[in-house]
């Protein structure tokens, strides 16, 4: 059965001829007797078939326009009258050479046979004729700028930009050119709060500025270093209320709190040596951002370096992608563990693996003490994150501290966290999430190393345990020091996602005599929070916490938000 091709669609079409246009798919068309006998029956096409319709390499020599040229009507099949040498007969069909079936059918009334790269047999819109200009210029006309909001520097090559990217400079080899370009980005915020956090009143008008700078080299190298020139040690540039005085707190500092080289080892040798990249090995140096798990068991910048085995995998583990990360500290390790942030090295490692239908997160540190070595200890963690039965996206995750000698009540870094997180995946998993997360501490657990700004480690547990980074605003004890408790809420997503409110309920209490909490806390919050502009935006929080054999903590605050 021969195929036929998609026709030419600028062919002129005959009147009264239905045409549909297939994009070139290939179909088996029982075509001798559909168009010879049962399907165009009643049509009057001209003698002439169009030059498009060429006989076609799979029929027999002379044939194919015979095909065409059967006349209609008639009881024998078109193959018998394909070698009908009967010139009487051929004469008397003569006044009927006009009628001819033409290639232009309607393939809704055509014998399809399905095609495996078809989702049905049937892969035409149906009840339409023709094609529809405008529906196929839609997906370009239709097309918009997306509103970006540029750096505050922009040198080089421009951000989001268009067309080709520039050849580069030839300094390290033609394998890694040097396409240079320097941003400065980041973000405003300024924030309005009153209340009570867990040390005093928090009455402030306070302000932040975060300031990304990056020199990037080559598409894989790269310095960057970020500062925040209105704080110093976790106090912002404010105006604050005290006992009804309004004072002016001037917090500027130009300290950079990063300051990194970034780059592959693999691309840059490969380059000096004249090849491609032979191997993948990302390095950083210098005061380095280093996060874990969310910010829980790692969130800090730290005087070391690190570097990644990335992509890797395991037939006999049955992993399929594996990140291996090393890192070493020297100086700057900020943790309540330690006395101040120059007492501790740290040396430690830390994986990311797919697996077993989920993702896995590992990691040990060492961390030494310079003044007192019975405080140095181990640090370990494993967490596990997958969906269960299409309905619970779930998150166990398990810190451990071990090893420092003395007294157990003296000891800063010792005992575990078991965290558990867990959100509903609803018929609207995008705009209704409802979520619980429960905790369960036990002695002092730490986290390798945290900033001052980053808050305690059940920062995550939910917005009454959150810090705003700001204002000081009021949260219940973070540390999960001989603690258990939880989160419950929901977070409601406007349907075009662009407005966010989150309604909590917080609860913990004290189980061991290490407890920093001093009895029960609740809390209630809320979190509502829209953009203004495509780089703008508004957030409001408010909270009431009680503290049993404490003052109760509670806030209200307003933020503006400016990305650029």
């Amino acid at each position: 059965m021969p195929r036929v091709s998609s026709p030419d669609v600028g062919a002129a079409v005959p009147d009264g001829l239905a045409s549909t246009a297939y994009d070139d798919r290939v179909f088996e068309i029982a075509i001798r007797q559909s168009l010879a006998q049962i399907e165009l029956s009643h049509l009057s096409l001209p003698s002439v078939l169009p030059a498009q319709f060429a006989e076609p390499s799979g029929f027999p020599h002379g044939q194919w326009s015979s095909v065409f040229a059967a006349p209609v009507g008639e009881d024998a099949s078109p193959v018998s009258q394909v070698s009908n040498n009967d010139s009487g007969k051929h004469d008397a069909e003569k006044s009927k050479a006009d009628r001819f079936v033409s290639p232009l059918i309607d393939l809704s009334k055509a014998e399809l046979a399905s095609n495996h790269c078809d989702f049905s047999t049937v892969c035409l819109p149906t009840g339409g004729n023709g094609i529809d200009a405008a529906e196929e210029a839609f997906p370009y006309d239709s097309k918009r700028d997306v509103p970006t909001q540029h750096p505050w520097v922009e040198w080089g090559r421009v951000w989001y930009g268009d067309g080709i990217t520039p050849r580069g400079i030839d300094l390290f080899g033609p394998m890694n050119l040097v396409r240079p370009k320097f941003y400065v980005y980041g973000d405003f915020r300024t924030a309005i709060a009153s209340g009570r956090n867990a040390v005093a009143r928090t009455d402030n008008w306070a302000n932040r500025l975060n300031l990304d700078m990056d020199l990037q080299i080559t598409d894989t190298e790269r310095f960057h270093t970020f500062i925040g020139p209105l704080d110093k040690q976790n106090r912002f540039t404010r105006w604050e209320l005290v006992d009804g005085d309004l004072q002016y707190r001037n917090e500027m500092n130009w300290t950079p709190a990063t300051g990194f080289f970034e780059g592959d080892m693999g691309s840059i040798l490969g380059a000096l040596a004249g090849q491609s990249s032979p191997f993948e090995l990302p390095v950083t140096a210098g005061l380095v951002p280093l996060l874990f798990q969310n910010g829980i068991w790692m969130e800090d910048a730290v005087s070391g370096m690190a570097f990644s085995l990335p992509a890797k995998h395991s037939r006999l583990l049955n992993w399929s992608n594996v990140d291996w990360t090393f890192f070493a500290a020297f100086d700057q390790v900020n943790s309540p563990a330690f006395r101040d942030n120059n007492d501790a090295q740290v040396y430690g490692t830390a994986a990311f693996i797919e697996a077993y239908g989920g993702y896995i997160e590992a990691g040990y540190a060492y961390l030494n003490v310079r003044h007192d070595d019975s405080l140095s200890y181990h640090n370990a963690t494993v967490s596990f994150t997958r969906r269960y039965f299409d309905r619970v996206s779930n998150s166990i995750r398990v810190i451990v501290n071990t090893g420092q000698d003395g007294d157990r009540l003296s000891r800063t870094a010792d005992g575990g966290l078991l965290l558990i997180e867990n959100s509903l995946i609803t018929a609207t998993p995008l705009t209704f999430v409802p979520y619980a997360n429960v905790f369960y501490g036990w002695g002092r657990p730490q986290s390798v190393a945290r900033a001052a700004t980053s808050g305690g480690v059940l920062r995550n547990t939910g917005i009454n345990f959150d810090t705003d980074g700001v204002n000081g605003f009021a949260t219940l004890d973070t540390s999960a020091a001989d603690t258990l408790g939880g989160s419950i809420g929901v977070d409601l997503i406007g349907e075009s996602l662009d407005r966010q409110l989150l309604l909590e309920f917080s609860y913990l209490t004290p189980h061991a005599d290490r407890a920093i909490a001093k009895g029960d806390q609740y809390a209630v919050g809320a979190r509502y929070q829209f953009p203004v502009t495509n780089a703008t935006l508004l957030r409001f929080d408010v909270m009431h916490g009680w503290r049993e054999n404490d003052r109760d903590v509670y806030g209200t605050r307003m933020e503006y938000r400016w990305k650029f």
